[in-house]
């Protein structure tokens, strides 16, 4: 099941976390205020995958980022490392506001 699915309405959520976010983020950090703004459409996203439900989850919400860039009045910045939800620093996009 998709963010689509769960979340009808997510870009107008993606465009209300992003509105809160300093002039650069990375999608570690989109996600993490995700998670806390929007817990119980987490877990719901979550629960539909019997296996690596966080990885499947926070790729469909970086494809999201990516595909709906125009829309949501942000461009790539390049990549840069930091840390994941369970503090293991990985390589993620960096997004700035347009």
């Amino acid at each position: 099941m998709s963010i689509n699915t769960i979340i009808p309405e997510h870009i107008e959520i993606f465009r209300s976390i992003i509105s809160h976010l300093p002039q650069t983020f990375d999608t570690h950090c989109f996600i993490k205020r995700f998670m806390k703004e929007f817990q119980i459409e987490y877990v719901r996203l979550l629960i539909q995958y019997d296996q690596d439900p966080f990885e499947k989850v926070h790729n469909q919400i970086g494809r999201i980022l990516l595909n709906k860039k125009t829309s949501l009045s942000i461009r790539p910045n390049g990549k840069e490392k930091s840390d994941n939800i369970f503090g293991i620093q990985t390589e993620n996009e960096k997004w700035e506001k347009i």
